[in-house]
């Protein structure tokens, strides 16, 4: 069966390295923002603007920094890069205020790829204390949103005296430490809250996706009796895998006297035989040591990097596991086994080594019967 676990790792993995373009992209985005204030388009304070811009993109850019050393597979790899993201909305919304408010929606966005809900959760979690900060900061700190510092919501009319055209009096904010939560920080809290179920779903059922799709890619490559890989994936392996390989062993196994067992007691113990071997054979079987039934009778193992010798460990230790059962059974097996070791690159050579030689030992098994 697939190991489920090991494609949502890989759609974790997937996703990690499609985030860091993204992240890529976004320091790409806000240079041009940057560029475009230095030039007043933008009326923003260009000293705040400039450490903004590269606080935020140092931020950014240091999870591809790190994934070049450690790689984009790693479990706590997801979180550090939604911290990140998080972390530098944050930033960005203690500079430019209302500017930037839809940059917290990113990095729900972002968390929608991966194949855990509690990523989602976490991911708002970081939101809201991100949402916290950047609203006290900006106020303190940032550029001002007017709506903060007068704290109202009136029409237009209510500020302009119409005879001058001049602003009228307004009150200004008592106490933004407890009316800013709760005008600001709150609403904006619950407006994402809405996406969260909505992006829990779509997490779903992107990792659902993928799980259907191994499945079925699984069911596509596997051999239904025996659960090894089929001729299909064995040829496509011999063209795109192993010959990239230093060094591979190629085992090959026939089963004796199933054509003889077929006709005699019928094909129900003949698929006993073929069974019965390939339980042994899978004490063997990993995914370095990778399993293939490449005709009615005959499996291939082939193994990447084999130690010195392994290859005739393998095959004497099913040896040994056949006679071993062949001593409490009545219907005894027996299987005709050579293989060949060498580059990679010479995979094709190889596997006409491993089936020369075993044709040759099932050829002086028959004469021994004889």
């Amino acid at each position: 069966m697939p190991n489920y676990n090991a494609e949502l790792r890989d759609l974790d993995s997937t996703a990690n390295e499609f985030t860091l373009k993204c992240l890529r992209f976004t320091v790409i985005a806000f240079a041009f923002v940057w560029l475009l204030t230095m030039i007043n388009v933008f009326i923003v304070d260009k000293i705040l603007m400039t450490v903004v811009f590269v606080v935020s993109s140092v931020i950014m850019l240091l999870p591809s920094l790190i994934c070049r050393f450690v790689g984009a597979k790693r479990r706590w790899v997801k979180y550090m890069i939604l911290f990140s993201i998080t972390l530098a909305a944050t930033l960005i919304g203690c500079a430019l205020s209302f500017h930037s408010v839809l940059m917290f929606a990113l990095p729900l966005i972002f968390a929608s790829q991966y194949s855990k809900r509690k990523v989602i959760y976490y991911t708002y979690g970081l939101i809201v204390i991100g949402i916290f900060i950047s609203v006290m900061g900006s106020y303190f700190f940032g550029v001002a949103d007017a709506n903060m510092i007068i704290l109202t919501n009136n029409s237009t009319d209510f500020y302009i005296d119409p005879q001058t055209g001049h602003l009228n009096d307004v009150p200004v904010n008592p106490n933004p430490w407890l009316t800013l939560p709760r005008y600001f920080v709150l609403p904006r809290c619950l407006i994402l809250l809405v996406f969260v179920p909505v992006i829990s779903n779509i997490s779903k059922n992107i990792a659902d996706t993928a799980v259907r799709t191994a499945n079925l890619v699984h069911e596509s490559e596997t051999d239904k009796m025996t659960h090894f890989y089929n001729k299909g994936k064995y040829e496509q392996m011999l063209k795109s895998y192993y010959p990239d390989l230093s060094t591979v062993a190629v085992i090959f196994w026939d089963v004796n006297n199933l054509k003889n067992t077929n006709d005699t007691y019928g094909h129900i113990y003949g698929d006993f035989l073929i069974t019965s071997i390939a339980d042994i054979i899978r004490s063997r079987t990993d995914d370095t040591h990778k399993t293939y039934r490449v005709g009615g009778d005959e499996f291939v193992m082939i193994v990447e990097n084999p130690a010195p010798g392994e290859a005739e460990m393998i095959a004497e230790q099913c040896n040994e596991l056949i006679a071993a059962r062949n001593k409490s059974s009545n219907f005894p097996i027996s299987v005709s086994v050579g293989y060949s070791v060498g580059p990679g690159s010479r995979i094709t050579t190889l596997i006409h080594e491993a089936d020369s030689l075993m044709y040759a030992a099932k050829k002086a098994s028959k004469m021994t019967r004889g």
